[in-house]
């Protein structure tokens, strides 16, 4: 949100003297006077007789081409420095100014200058304002009030007592004007991993949604996309491949800025250079550059700095910022503002022509900021338990001229899809075969491969119109882990029987009360009498009937840590750790695996037992499942740490959207 545009300096109207040249800060002039005493001394200003378009003859020497391009303050604050006189105000006076020891110039025989307003008159020589025209503030432009001793001058809305803002907008003062930007954690259209503040305006007491900007549409303000109402800025002289000092400077300090802009080479978007432009590239001497990388299509408006490369420094002249919104279609739009000096002009990189090709969905992205490239977006994709589901925009099918409602997956009659909120949902069963879907398996992953065919409008009357293959795919893990989650406590039989106390478990792992693993005990603490029997049974929910399960490890604790390393082991590598205590009764051959082991006093003591397993699913196309215990093996208490199943190993369950 915005009370007025931003970067519109302290200019004074028609009826009042003064215009044309916008005031810096004294930051500013204190940087560029440092500038030009340096450059004087280093006499490092290159080359020698270039020609202004705008003067049409030969300037003077380097170092009074940088005095021209930015007139810098002296110590008396009444007057400017330049090289000419013709950069004075008509109602400034020009005096000959001698060189102290401070400045050098290249020729004896050059002569500087100093501008001073006339009586009557206050600024700095090169802007003069008439005191009793301008005492009522009537040459200040809204953002700016009137100082008799300095001009116009930045009013700092954020520091008003009246807030501009509503809260919870964070108030940001600009030159001029102000930006209300919207709390990151209430962004909550930013795009993930984007560090930009989005902008938000407002339009006749109203404020305007994000991404949009308070614009002049048939003859009225309103909140508008400036996506879809910009004006073309097509200068090739803007190129970054042009050089001023061959083809003439030029300067964007007095151009009236009205609304957003899109950049244009001929007939191609282009985007302004995320880079340090060599001087005098771009048509002007200090070329103007962004200092932050574009935004995303879901940052909305955001803020980016500007900086102007001249002498060693790519950031010699800081700009006063502009915004830029991200458009679909690859293309962005600014909302520039005049700079604050001459010669400084915004640049277009011919760099990013190739931007232009690129597909709806494609990103243009470079390495370097130097060679740029299409490269496929990734599409939104969730990768749900039972159902995968692909994501597409709205606004990106409208932009390619595509239909929605002509997707279909590899198989023609999937074509089932929801349109909500702006994006359209496909969705497919997560299952072999459905809908053209594939499943591979890697040893640790299944992985369901699928694609989405979107065809052009009106494309369907066209038997030789090619849809837009839109491939996916969404990789599951075979592994995971389960623990019982029923506390075995043994206890010398007297006179009580079982019992057992607690809710219905919510598990992949149950505890029965017979053989024929019908009947189990409730989640809770089990009461059993040393010598009993334990049933122990282990299930998956898989849709997938070609894997099964099989149990890797089992072993009992006194605590329900599944990674403590004091353990008995009952089952160690598929088989039982003791044909007399355990037997596994099915494993490898469903997606349910069951064993059966004889409770005593593992440790010598009566601490409560919990049994833990490690299971993998085998994928029985691949090679066998069904475990191979030929030999016997040795039981005893483990104290080193379980080992991770070598195949297919346990399952982690990962909910998502479905």
């Amino acid at each position: 949100m915005k009370g007025y545009p931003s970067g519109h300096h302290g200019v004074c109207e028609s009826d009042c003297v003064g215009c044309g040249t916008h005031p810096a800060t004294d930051l500013q002039m204190e940087e560029r006077q440092d500038i030009i005493k340096k450059s004087f001394t280093s006499g490092s200003l290159q080359p020698q007789g270039m020609t202004s378009s705008n003067m049409g003859r030969p300037l003077i020497t380097p170092g009074l081409l940088l005095l021209m391009l930015i007139p810098a303050i002296t110590a008396d604050s009444s007057g400017s420095v330049v090289t000419s006189c013709e950069a004075c105000h008509p109602h400034a006076a020009c005096r000959a100014s001698l060189l102290n020891n401070e400045v050098e110039v290249e020729s004896s025989s050059s002569k500087l200058v100093t501008c001073n307003c006339k009586s009557g008159f206050v600024g700095n020589g090169i802007t003069c304002y008439d005191l009793k025209l301008c005492a009522g503030g009537s040459c200040c432009r809204q953002g700016y009030r009137w100082s008799s001793e300095l001009g116009c001058v930045d009013v700092d809305e954020c520091s008003l007592p009246d807030q501009p803002c509503s809260p919870p907008q964070v108030c940001e003062n600009t030159p001029g004007s102000f930006n209300c930007l919207v709390p990151p954690e209430d962004d909550l259209r930013s795009s993930p991993g984007s560090d930009s503040r989005s902008v938000q305006f407002q339009c006749g007491g109203r404020r305007c949604p994000v991404g949009e900007d308070c614009i002049s549409v048939g003859g009225s303000s309103l909140c508008a996309d400036p996506c879809q109402h910009y004006s073309v800025l097509n200068d090739a002289w803007r190129s970054t491949t042009n050089n001023g000092a061959a083809s003439g400077f030029h300067c964007d300090t007095s151009v009236n800025w009205q609304g957003w802009y899109r950049l244009f080479l001929g007939n191609t978007s282009v985007q302004m250079p995320e880079r340090c432009v060599e001087m005098y590239m771009c048509g002007t001497a200090a070329p103007l550059w962004l200092t932050d990388p574009h935004p995303q299509l879901l940052d909305g408006v955001v803020q980016r700095g500007v900086c102007g490369h001249w002498s060693s420094k790519c950031c010699t002249f800081r700009e006063n910022p502009i915004h830029v919104k991200a458009c679909y279609g690859n293309y962005y739009v600014y909302k520039f503002v005049p700079t604050t000096g001459c010669y400084l002009a915004y640049c277009a990189d011919v760099n990013t022509k190739v931007c232009s090709t690129c597909g709806v969905f494609d990103a243009c992205v470079s390495d370097d900021k130097i060679n740029w490239r299409c490269e496929r977006k990734a599409l939104e994709l969730v990768c749900g338990r039972n159902f995968i589901q692909v994501v597409l925009q709205m606004d990106n099918l409208e932009t390619g001229h595509l239909d929605p409602s002509s997707a279909h997956l590899a198989d023609p009659s999937c074509s089932v899809h929801q349109e909500a909120n702006g994006t359209v949902w496909y969705q497919v069963e997560r299952r072999e075969g459905r809908c053209g879907n594939t499943l591979e398996t890697n040893g640790t992953h299944a992985v369901y491969s699928n694609s989405l065919f979107v065809y052009p409008l009106n494309a369907r009357n066209n038997s030789l119109s090619r849809p837009l293959s839109l491939p996916f795919s969404c990789a599951y893990p075979l592994e995971s882990e389960s623990s019982l989650d029923v506390a075995i406590k043994p206890y010398l039989l007297t006179e009580g029987g079982v019992s057992g106390l607690g809710a219905k478990a919510e598990s992949f792992m149950s505890l029965y009360r017979n053989a024929n693993f019908t009947e189990a005990y409730p989640p809770g603490e089990v009461l059993l009498p040393v010598g009993s029997a334990l049933h122990v049974g282990v299930s998956i929910d898989e849709t997938n009937d070609q894997l099964v399960v099989v149990l890797e490890n089992c072993y009992a604790t006194h605590t329900p840590n599944f990674d403590d390393l004091m353990r008995y082991v009952l089952i160690q590598n598929r088989c039982p750790s003791d044909h007399h205590q355990v037997r596994v009764d099915e494993s490898g051959s469903s997606l349910r695996a069951r064993f059966s082991a004889l409770l005593f006093l593992y440790q010598g003591d009566y601490r409560d037992v919990f049994l833990h397993c490690s299971l993998s699913l085998c994928d029985q196309r691949r090679s066998s499942c069904t475990p191979n215990c030929g030999r016997r093996m040795s039981r005893s208490v483990s104290t080193s740490a379980s080992q991770k199943s070598l195949t297919v190993g346990p399952i982690t369950w990962t909910k998502g959207p479905e």
